[in-house]
């Protein structure tokens, strides 16, 4: 019997992860002809229904119609959030409250103001919402009416802030009187492409709606209203399916809190070379999304957990600072392991794990490399639940894993396949979650049910196979020494042949 007669294979459809091959280039290769126009420093100003706007953006777009745009805006409007990352969540209010704009507001104008054009402004929709920020404790609840019209060529969807000054509105939201995306088709259809804009209504004459910091606001604002657009012409299909295992507002109230207590510190005082926004940050996001996942089961009693190929160590901080028991593993110790204190148990040393047995109730692999296929295997020698979140591909044997091209399919969505397969290969029911991380590898998969009977016999077979051929990683710090000693042997030997 060979390892191969006994590991799972690789190569088993994606399914819902798979994508139009065909599709996807054509909207990348649209992506690519986006070239934007920004009007910084040239006022340019656009007549709309006798209200001067200010033009601050605005971007070419071939083959879409005002359908595509108008779904866009409809998205956009039920959920702030995806395009102002401040923002938790958007309410939307009654419908019978939006039939009248409210007087108090900022703007000067409830409607179109028709007198001065013979151009009729049809009132498509008007809605009435609530921005509720992710900070409560900090930042206001901002009401907003948005109104959207066709007007001669265009259609235009404007978002109004009600508030009673320009003092009230959030730090995030643009310093305007009000804003509005616009889609203009050409009076040439066949022939010229139609124009996504940006306009703004200034707070007064004097204000600057252009500044450094609102320019980045604007930029993003008309990359992401282009690229949406794209996609809704070609038929948007989601990827991946968040928030699963768990709820969004569950998940945000953990890390909010998290973040609060250990996100300043730990990027002011991070002493190693990588970058500490990323990985604090990260490292807040799964520790937060682990333990609303732990207090799903429900008990009083906090699980125990090992987390294997540690790294730096802060995931073990974060869980160890909230009140749980465990303990991270990892080849070499890290420069920020001494900054935690000697509460956290962080043991620097190369394990065999065709051998290893973890006494503990869940095991995590983290971006764990070559131990990431093993933690299926251990945790059901242990007993344990686990929760994995795949990086580079690695087979049992330490070494990196070739994957045939497959279309609609990533070599990292084929890596998960083939660990999630051997999750269920070892008995456990495989669950998926996609985690809200600034990372592209944030898949994390969890055994925490096993549904089928996996006797003893048949994992010693898993372990058997996978132990053929088994070599441990060499340590970074052993990398490190030989690399030396090849360079200072290097300058040596020049040395010697100079002095000759």
């Amino acid at each position: 019997m060979s390892a191969a007669d006994t590991l799972p294979t690789v190569g088993k459809p994606l399914g819902v992860e798979a994508i139009d091959t065909h599709t996807e280039a054509l909207r990348v290769a649209e992506f690519a002809k986006y070239k934007p126009t920004y009007c910084w420093d040239e006022t340019r100003e656009l007549e709309l229904a006798g209200t001067t706007w200010r033009v601050l953006a605005s971007a070419k777009i071939e083959d879409a119609e005002d359908a595509h745009f108008l779904s866009v805006i409809d998205k956009w409007t039920l959920s702030a959030e995806t395009i102002i990352p401040p923002v938790h969540h958007t309410q939307i209010l009654d419908p019978s409250s939006t039939e009248t704009l409210n007087t108090s507001s900022i703007d000067d104008s409830s409607i179109w103001n028709c007198s001065n054009t013979d151009k009729a402004v049809v009132e498509v929709s008007r809605v009435r919402r609530v921005l509720v920020p992710k900070r409560k404790d900090k930042d206001p609840l901002l009401t907003e009416n948005v109104v959207v019209s066709r007007l001669g060529c265009g259609v235009y969807a404007r978002f109004i802030p009600i508030v009673a000054s320009a003092n009230d509105l959030p730090f995030y939201y643009p310093q305007v009187r009000e804003y509005a995306f616009g889609f203009l088709e050409p009076e040439d259809k066949d022939h010229a492409a139609s124009t996504l804009v940006i306009l703004a209504r200034e707070l007064s004459p004097d204000s600057a709606v252009a500044t450094k910091k609102q320019q980045v606001i604007w930029r993003d604002l008309i990359k992401r209203l282009y690229k949406w657009t794209v996609t809704e012409r070609f038929g948007y299909q989601k990827r991946v399916v968040l928030d699963v295992m768990v709820a969004y507002d569950t998940y945000m109230a953990k890390y909010q809190e998290l973040k609060a207590k250990y996100a300043a510190f730990w990027i002011d005082n991070w002493p190693e070379q990588t970058d500490p926004r990323k990985f604090v940050i990260e490292d807040i996001a799964i520790a937060s999304w682990i333990i609303c996942l732990w207090q799903q089961d429900g008990n009083n009693q906090q699980p125990s957990f090992v987390d294997l190929g540690c790294g730096n160590g802060l995931l073990v901080h974060l869980l160890t600072a909230e009140g749980y028991v465990g303990y991270g593993v990892d080849q070499c110790s890290r420069k920020v392991w001494s900054h935690y204190g000697h509460s956290v148990d962080l043991r620097a040393q190369t394990l065999e794990p065709y051998e290893y047995i973890a006494d503990v109730d869940w095991v995590i692999g983290n971006h764990a490399d070559e131990l990431v296929p093993w933690i299926p295997v251990i945790s059901a020698r242990s007993s344990a639940k686990f929760v994995v979140i795949p990086c580079c591909p690695h087979d049992f044997s330490g070494r990196k894993m070739a994957f045939p091209a497959v279309a609609g399919q990533s070599k990292y969505h084929a890596y998960s396949t083939y660990i999630s397969d051997l999750a269920e290969h070892c008995g456990f029911e495989v669950e998926k979650e996609y985690l809200r991380i600034p990372s592209t590898k944030n898949l994390a998969i969890v055994g925490r049910r096993c549904v089928a009977e996996v006797g003893q016999i048949d994992i010693d077979k898993i372990v058997w196979a996978g132990k053929q051929g088994f070599i441990a990683r060499v340590p970074d710090s052993v990398k490190n020494k030989v690399r030396l000693a090849k360079v200072q042997a290097r300058k040596q030997q020049n040395g010697s042949k100079s002095l000759l």
